[in-house]
This record gives C-alpha cells, sequence and structure tokens, in this order.
C-alpha cells in the first residue's frame, strides 16, 4: 500500500514537473522570431539584417523554449541550451552555412525548431567583398593567376583592354583562393585587373611590368645568341641594343627568360630595351662595353697583349689568343681573350699556383674608379667567361695586387695586405659540372674579396674581413691564379677556360 502511494507521489511530481517546464519554455504559444541583434549590447541594432557566416548572434523573440534546433540556410548551428530561453537565443552562425555568392537558390532564412513548433525569419548571410594579393603568368602568357581571398559568386573578370575585355574563361579553386582566367587579346592600358563578385569587386594593378634581372653575357658578340632573365616577358616585339639597334630574332623560353640573336652593327655601349604586349624594360648593367672599354672601370679587354692600357695585360704565365684564335677556338669572343689552363695534375691541397703554363694571369695597374673614396659597396668585378671542358675540381683565387704584393709585404714604404676572392662555380652546379654554353658574364662583389694572405696558404681562409672603400686596396692590378684547396687530386685540365673584358662595375 505504501509503495502504491509512493509511485503515485512521484507520478504527480514528474507531471508538476513537465508542467513547470513547459511553461519555462514559453510553449504554450506559436514560436515567433521578432528580432537579430549582436551579442555586444552596445552595438544592438534592431535593423539587424544581415551576417557573415561565424558571426555570434542573438535571436529574440517569444516562446521560443524547448528549443531544439536552430538552422541558417539549412546549415545547422550548434547551440548551448545554457544561453536559450524562451526569448533569446545566443549562437554562432556556422562558417559553413552557405550564401546566395556560392548558390544562388539559397533563400536567406533562420529556423529554429522547438518542441511546439518551428519559426523563421528572413536573414541574409552574406560574404566580405574578394580581395586580389598577386597575379601571375603562366609561360604562355595567355592564362593569368589571380591569387586572394573570397573568391565566391564571380560574376566576371575584366581586364584593361580595348574592346572586349571580359576574360575568354576561368575557374575557381574549392577554397575560393585563386581563380586561372584566359586573357582577352589586346595591348592592355596601365590600369587594374578586375574581379566583380556578388559581395563586391576587387581591382589589382594591371598589367604587372617587366622586368630584367640579369644577362647572361653581357658583352655578346654579333651574330651570338644570348639568354635574358627576369620576369613577365609577354608578347615580345623586340630588343633594343646599344645605338638602337634591334633585334626581333627572339625565343621565348617561358614568361620569365627568352633568348635573342644579338644583331650586327653595335658601335657603342649602352642599356637593353626589351619591348612587348605589357610595355617596356630597360636593363641595369650597361652592353657592349668592350667597344668603348671605359676608364675608370675597365681593367682588360685583352685586344693587345702586351700595352700597358686597360687593352693589354701583364701576362706572367697566363695564356692569350689573339682575336683570330679566339674565334675559333672559343666561339663568340670579343677580339683577343686571356687563357687559364692547368696543363698538369694539382695534388691535394696545391693552394694558388701556375700548375703548368698558363696558370697565372696578371692584369695592369688601370684605374678602378675616380673618386677613391667612396665605399665599395655595391660594386663588383665582371667579366666574360668561356669554359672549354667540364670544370668539376679546383679554383680560381683572383687576387688584388701585383703578383709580389698578395702577401702581407711592405714595398718602398708602401704595406700591401691583398685582397683575395674564390670563384668555383662547379661547387653549385648541377651535378658539380659546370660548363654553360657559351660566353656568360660573372658577377663577383668586392665584398667578397677578403683578406688573409690567400696566395701563401694552401686551403682557403674565409675568416678574412673585405676593404671599406677603394683607397684600402693600395694598388689596383688583379691577378687570377688556379688554386686547389681541396684534399683531392683535380686530373690535369680540368680547369681549362678563357677570360675577356675584366671590369669593376657598380651593380647595385
Amino acid at each position: 500500500m505504501n509503495k502504491q502511494i509512493l509511485l503515485l507521489l512521484i507520478i504527480v511530481m514528474i507531471g508538476l514537473t513537465q508542467y513547470a517546464c513547459q511553461k519555462d519554455n514559453g510553449d504554450s504559444g506559436t514560436p515567433a522570431i521578432t528580432n537579430i541583434r549582436v551579442v555586444d549590447t552596445t552595438k544592438r541594432d534592431s535593423s539587424f539584417t544581415a551576417a557573415l557566416p561565424g558571426t555570434m548572434i542573438v535571436i529574440q523573440g517569444s516562446n521560443l523554449g524547448g528549443l531544439q534546433a536552430v538552422y541558417f540556410n539549412d546549415t545547422a548551428a550548434y547551440f548551448n541550451p545554457v544561453y536559450a530561453t524562451s526569448t533569446n537565443i545566443i549562437v554562432t552562425i556556422p562558417s559553413t552555412a552557405p550564401t546566395k555568392a556560392a548558390n544562388p537558390d539559397v533563400q536567406n532564412i533562420i529556423k529554429v525548431v522547438t518542441d511546439h513548433g518551428t519559426a523563421t525569419y528572413d536573414f541574409t548571410l552574406y560574404l566580405e567583398p574578394p580581395v586580389i594579393n598577386s597575379i601571375s603568368f603562366d609561360n604562355s602568357g595567355t592564362m593569368v593567376t589571380i591569387n586572394g581571398t573570397n573568391f565566391q559568386g564571380i560574376q566576371k573578370i575584366t581586364f584593361p583592354v580595348p574592346g572586349a575585355d571580359t576574360a575568354l574563361s576561368y575557374s575557381v579553386n574549392k577554397e575560393f583562393t585563386q581563380i586561372i582566367a584566359a586573357i582577352p587579346p589586346g595591348t592592355p592600358a596601365n590600369d587594374s585587373i578586375r574581379v566583380y563578385a556578388t559581395y563586391g569587386i576587387a581591382a589589382y594593378a594591371y598589367p604587372p611590368p617587366m622586368a630584367i634581372t640579369s644577362v647572361s653575357n653581357e658583352n655578346g658578340a654579333p651574330g651570338t645568341t644570348i639568354t635574358i632573365n627576369g620576369t613577365n616577358f609577354i608578347g615580345l616585339n623586340e630588343v633594343i641594343f646599344p645605338g638602337n639597334v634591334t633585334s626581333t630574332a627572339i625565343t621565348p623560353v617561358d614568361v620569365n627568360q627568352f633568348q635573342v640573336v644579338v644583331p650586327q652593327g653595335i658601335a657603342t655601349a649602352g642599356n637593353l630595351t626589351v619591348s612587348g604586349v605589357l610595355g617596356t624594360t630597360v636593363s641595369a648593367s650597361p652592353y657592349a662595353t668592350y667597344i668603348p672599354h671605359p676608364s675608370p672601370g675597365y681593367i682588360s679587354t685583352f685586344d693587345d697583349q702586351w700595352n700597358t692600357n686597360n687593352t693589354g695585360f701583364v701576362g706572367w704565365t697566363g695564356g692569350y689568343a689573339d682575336a683570330a684564335t679566339a674565334e675559333q677556338k672559343y666561339h663568340g669572343a670579343t677580339g683577343g681573350v686571356a687563357v687559364l689552363q692547368q696543363g698538369v695534375q694539382m695534388g691535394a691541397n696545391a693552394g694558388p699556383t701556375s700548375q703548368g703554363n698558363p696558370g697565372l694571369l696578371q692584369l695592369n695597374d688601370v684605374p678602378w674608379v675616380a673618386n677613391t673614396n667612396q665605399s665599395i659597396n655595391g660594386y663588383a668585378l665582371k667579366f666574360e667567361l668561356y669554359v672549354a671542358s667540364p670544370w668539376t675540381a679546383g679554383e680560381l683565387w683572383i687576387a688584388v695586387g701585383d703578383w709580389y704584393t698578395w702577401k702581407d709585404v711592405t714595398v718602398n714604404g708602401v704595406n700591401y695586405n691583398g685582397y683575395t676572392a674564390r670563384f668555383a662555380p662547379w661547387e653549385t652546379a648541377p651535378g658539380g659540372k659546370y660548363q654553360p654554353s657559351g660566353w656568360v658574364t660573372i658577377t663577383i662583389p668586392l665584398t667578397q674579396f677578403i683578406t688573409g694572405n690567400q696566395f701563401y696558404q694552401t686551403s682557403w681562409n674565409a675568416s678574412g674581413s673585405p676593404a671599406k672603400k677603394f683607397s684600402d686596396y693600395a694598388t689596383t692590378g688583379l691577378g687570377f691564379m688556379i688554386a686547389n684547396d681541396q684534399p683531392n687530386v683535380v686530373p690535369a685540365n680540368t680547369i681549362n677556360v678563357a677570360i675577356d673584358n675584366v671590369r669593376i662595375e657598380k651593380v647595385q
């Protein structure tokens, strides 16, 4: 009997609890949404009718108790029952909720489902406007990659070209961060590429400029082919050489590189100009300086073997090939050239030595710059190099000073503390073999010439320091020495090179 009374009391208590909960949940009437506001009470706005996915909002209304689900454009949102009452629901819009930008059929509706009915409310989910961060061309120059954010709901992409300016076609990646578009024909004006989307327009400067970063041979002889490296080489028309001599014999390699045949008729030095669909660009370094071989700056063109000006060199054990011989053996040479050939095997840690003639080249002492009190920063040693056989071991040490001053000695009261650079391009070449096709320009910053009496050592001393200004060099003579600072024997004739147009030039 007592058990029956206890059971009856439990049933009554459960009923009362359910009734109380039903009253608390507000399920006595139809649920309704009357307003949406932001969580921050200082920014409440009764006309708040749109938001970005990922925004935390407050849904306000009546009879919202007994909450079971909240949907934004049919995407369920997580909610914490602690923050849900019969009049307010705090919830974060799912970042994955669709917008009309991604799906034109989206109805822009909030749906609140309770245990006693469903309420809906018109509410727009939108996206931030698109943003373009960068653009780049493919190797053909007919397609452009547009990188950025919020590339949803794309309506069109335009280019600043005359006539039909809309992209011929385009595709967008699934993260909406990249567009690949086909460029419409026409020469562009300096304006912007524009991406039109559902919630805004993105613009980016267009066309991007062409730029020349390097020229394979800055003293290429007429009839030879040189390679020009840079960016955005699109629709090239011509290359203008010094003296307004043009060449249209252009072979594109990719959007950042092309080859051109050096034309006949160049009679002066100057910069190269490249012309194409995107405009023009000018090289930073002069071209064909071997013709005027200016002073100060030029050390030797090797046009004459024994002259003391910058057309000749002292020699020592360095070899020499006159113009006719150079053209025959080192195709594309510009007059006479110097030759360094390691004619005998070099022993381990041999250091710098002639190593069988011709192995040591001493150049004339001629002016480098007019103002020797200026800094060496931004200046470099340049020369053209021809590698006659694969270079796989050994190196050149290039010393500032006459042959007898490469040691820290005093001559006629002057202290000569030599500065030396090490040149071993095979060490960073693919497969450890360096043999470029034809003549190439070599650039060695003067800051890489360091003290350390290298000439009297068998291993390279990298702890020296560079000069600060040109007056720190006691002399401007220059020596090229074959050397081996490695514990391996270097077979005979591993180093077999020709050198031309040695000069000091400002490169920055």
